[in-house]
This record gives C-alpha cells, structure tokens and sequence, in this order.
C-alpha cells in the first residue's frame, strides 16, 4: 500500500516537474521572441536617410502570430506599404546574421480585391486565394510560422496587407507607360515592382534586421504569379540570390498557348505596359523565364520547380489531407490551373537542364495552394538552410542575354544606345573581365568589374566573325574598371546572318580580350 502511494506521489511529482517546464520553457521562448523585436524596435528610430524618411514600423502581426509586419511609407509607389517578417527561433540583432529568403505573392485579380466580395470569392478557393488582401491570404498558405523552429532564415514577403494589394499582376516587374489605358478596378494599377523590391524592401530590411547582404545568404521564392516572378528576377539578377524556389508557376507564358491566351485574360503584361499577344509578344520575352534561363548557368544557385497532382489520386496520407481538405471537384478553377503548371514545367524541365540549369522538380498531391505548406517544410526549409551554409561556386565565364539597355550583373555593368527594340548578349564573359563578347546592336559601352590595376594601361583588341578589327588602349580607372565601347552596327561587326536578314538588321558580334599595354 504505501509502495503504490510513493509511486503516485512520484508520478505526481514528476508531472508536476514536467508541466512547470513547459510552463518555464513556453514562457522563455515567448521571452526570446519578444527580446529581438524590442530590439529592432528601439533601432528604429535611428534609422539613417532615407529610411527615416519613410516611418518604418515594426510589431505583431495580428493575424498571425509568429509574425511579424513590417510597414513604410514607399516612395515609389506612394503609398503605405505592408510587409509579413517570419524571425527564425534562432535570430538574434547582433552577432551572427542570419540568411533571408523573399517570398513573393502570386496574382490578385483587381475587380476581386474588395472585401465586401469575400463571401463570394470564398466558395473556390483559388478565388479566395486572388480575392481581397490575396498576397497576405497566399503568403499564410506557406506555413512559415510554423517553421521558425527548423528555418535558419528570416522569411520577407513584400505586400501582405490584409484587405489590399498593391501588386496585383505586377509579375514583380517594373511596368512602363502605354497606350493601352488602365481602368482601375477593370484592370490593375501599372506599379514599379521590380525597384520597389530591389531599391526598398531589400535594403530596409537590410538596414532593420541583422541579415546577411551577400548573395549566397539571399534567396528568392514564390508562388503562382510571384514564382514566376522568383524565376524572373533570379534570371534577371543571377549574381544576387544564392537560392531560388518556384511554388506552381509556369516557366514559359510565351511559346505555351494556354499560359499565353492566360496572360492575355489576366492582363499581366497590359496592366504593366508591355502589351497584349496581339500587339506582340516580343517585349514579353524580356521577362519570361524560358528566354533567359541561360543567365542562370553557372550561377552555383540551386533552383527548385514544383507543381501539384490535382489529388489524381493523392500520393500519401498527408496528401489525402489537403485533397480532402481542397477538394479538386469543389475547386475546379484551381485545379484546372494546377493541372497546367504542372504540365508546362513537366514540358520544359528538359529544356531547363538543355541550358546547363540543373533543377530540383518536386511533386505533391493537391490543387493550387493546398500542398504549400508541406513544399515548404519538407524541402525548401532543409534545401534552403543547406544552400546559405554553402558558399556558392561559380563558373569562370557566364553568359546573359536582355533587352534593358542599361543593366548590371557580375560586376559588369553594360549601356546600349539603340533605335529598336532587341536583345543584347554578354557571352563568354570571364569573371575577371580577360575576355567577353557582346552580340546584339546598336552603340554599346562595357564597363568591367575591378580586375585590373588602377592608372596602369592596357590592350583591348576588339574582333568579329571575321578575324581581328582593331585595337585599343585603355587605362583602368580609381576602381580598377575599363571602359570600353563597341559600335555593333558598323558593318565590321556584321554577322553571317545578315546576309539571310529579310527585314531589318542581324545583330553584330564583337570579341573583347584585355591584356597589360
């Protein structure tokens, strides 16, 4: 009898024990939480120009605890501008900085951005997902608080206001003047996407938090609309995320009628300027992924392609889940647009690889949005925390192709003067600016990164298709940079192709090669 009453007052004891140490261990990690954001907080109001200029602010997330949110008054779209942080449970505002991975939201469909008409966009979930406040409602489908615990990186999701979104089909690319009207709330406002993510929630977020700045603790993600754009400006910017995640995006909305017809419909590329397919489809191709995968080559970046099952039939019993939870029957617009993610990435994974791009292609069972959560957990968190321990390597030469006339990428920064719209093509370009061709028209000045020394004279022979065309001397400026300029229309430079050109001019050619005078 008394061996029975010590064993209960021994379980008593030790639940007792047990229950105090949850208690402590919740009310530490609730302290430890707290203890960053004071922090951060207090820095606030220290901030140097111009971020003290936009009254930055940082507290709970209301809606979602674990969250953060961080606000500013933007200067290039004017006006207030929402943005979810997730801390990692081991973050801290000094010492060590942690990585950061940028989420980016996938389409809001205007007419729908009211949320008087939530009711309605309820009933289907992919209505719900692009209906009032959509970048905050799809931002939460990933998961991230729930993964702070297992995440070594701070999580950015720019535009994650709860009842409006300002980048509705911006394609998180800077949209540009048209002759197409927009017709607000019919169509979605043209907004500077691409600055506001590289001139404002970079850098502040960069400046608020304790974050790495270098490439290989930066990474891109995102979802639907926003893994398009994730595709975009990792291809577009190779030299600053050292990870990129694509959650259920088309990889190519130009040769693919249906994501093309799709485009068209949505207005994606009329909101922003850039016309319909009817007017063409040319100035599309500076964003679409399958145009310039090849930037990407050599980037040491690991990339991530994933796409949903559409539940036929689910794979697992976590799968059964969400299946359950998403049904594909009640949610047909959902699955229908899941079904063709799927199907154009399936297409165009070869192609991929064809580019020297080696991608990781991931499968889950779900419609759009249901399987986020789980991508998310079982793959981006451990490939992306291996990806930040790891220094990526880079290849000697890279090759990037755009229709931007005035760009930077590894350390080159390139201006083209052109009476036409086309591609120009930096090939072969050595990281340590020896060497580098450029293919495409019009005058064109290449300044290299620091390789050489300052004041001292070098030998710069320029060379077409042809054989060599002449040489110069250069002398590299204070920061080590030669300036050298080509002229790819003079008939030096042409091309074989120009002889087969129907219409219009082929583009020229021109091999740079630098050597001391």
């Amino acid at each position: 009898m008394r061996r029975t009453r010590l064993t209960r007052g021994l379980v008593a004891v030790t639940a007792s024990c047990a229950l105090l140490a949850a208690t402590c261990a919740g009310a530490q990690a609730a302290e430890n939480s707290e203890e960053p954001l004071a922090a951060i907080q207090a820095g606030l109001s220290s901030l140097p120009r111009p971020y003290s200029e936009w009254d930055v602010t940082l507290t709970p997330k209301s809606d979602e605890p674990g969250a953060l949110l961080l606000s500013y008054d933007s200067p290039a779209l004017g006006l207030r501008s929402d943005n979810t942080i997730y801390l990692p449970a081991r973050y801290r505002s000094s010492g060590v900085a942690s990585p950061v991975l940028y989420f980016l939201h996938g389409t809001v469909v205007s007419p729908l951005d009211n949320p008087l008409l939530t009711p309605v966009t309820e009933q289907e979930s992919l209505l719900g997902m692009v209906g009032a406040g959509g970048g905050n409602t799809q931002t939460k489908l990933q998961g991230f608080a729930d993964q702070r615990d297992r995440a070594d990186f701070v999580v950015v999701s720019p535009d994650t206001n709860s009842t409006d979104s300002w980048c509705e089909t911006c394609l998180w690319i800077d949209g540009q003047r048209d002759v197409l009207p927009n017709l607000a709330p019919v169509t979605a406002e043209t907004v500077p996407a691409e600055t506001v993510l590289h001139q404002e929630v970079i850098p502040l977020v960069q400046e608020v938090l304790n974050v790495r700045t270098d490439r290989g603790g930066r990474g891109i993600s995102g979802f639907s609309m926003g893994a398009v754009g994730a595709l975009i400006q990792a291809f577009r910017h190779p030299d600053m995320f050292g990870y990129t995640a694509a959650i259920s995006g088309p990889y190519d909305f130009v040769d693919d009628t249906f994501w093309r017809n799709w485009v068209d419909l949505v207005g994606y590329t009329r909101d922003q300027g850039y016309g319909l397919s009817l007017t063409g489809t040319f100035r599309w191709r500076n964003f679409n992924p399958a145009d310039l995968v090849g930037n990407f080559a050599g980037s040491g970046s690991p990339l991530l392609i994933s796409a949903g099952d559409v539940c036929a039939p689910p794979t697992d019993d976590a799968g059964a889940a969400d299946c359950a939870r998403y049904p594909a029957v009640r949610n047909p617009l959902a699955s229908l647009i899941e079904s063709q993610m799927r199907r154009n990435n399936d297409a165009n994974i070869e192609a991929i690889s064809n580019a020297g791009v080696q991608a990781k292609q991931v499968r889950y069972s779900g419609i759009h949005g249901a399987y986020n959560h789980r991508v998310y957990a079982d793959v981006i968190v451990p490939d992306a925390n291996n990806a930040f321990r790891t220094a990526p390597g880079t290849s000697e030469a890279f090759s990037y192709r755009t229709q931007d006339t005035e760009f930077g990428v590894w350390g080159y920064e390139v201006t083209t003067d052109r009476d036409r719209p086309a591609f120009l093509a930096l090939e072969g370009a050595r990281h340590d600016a020896a060497a580098f061709s450029v293919r495409g028209g019009g005058s064109v000045t290449v300044t290299t990164p620091g390789s050489f020394t300052p004041g001292e004279r070098y030998r710069v022979r320029y060379s077409s298709t042809k054989g060599e065309v002449r040489e110069d001397v250069v002398v590299a400026d204070p920061g080590g940079r030669l300036r050298i300029g080509v002229d790819l229309d003079e008939a030096a430079y042409a091309t074989a192709a120009d002889a087969l050109a129907l219409f219009g001019k082929a583009p020229g050619f021109a091999s740079v090669r630098t050597a001391p005078a």
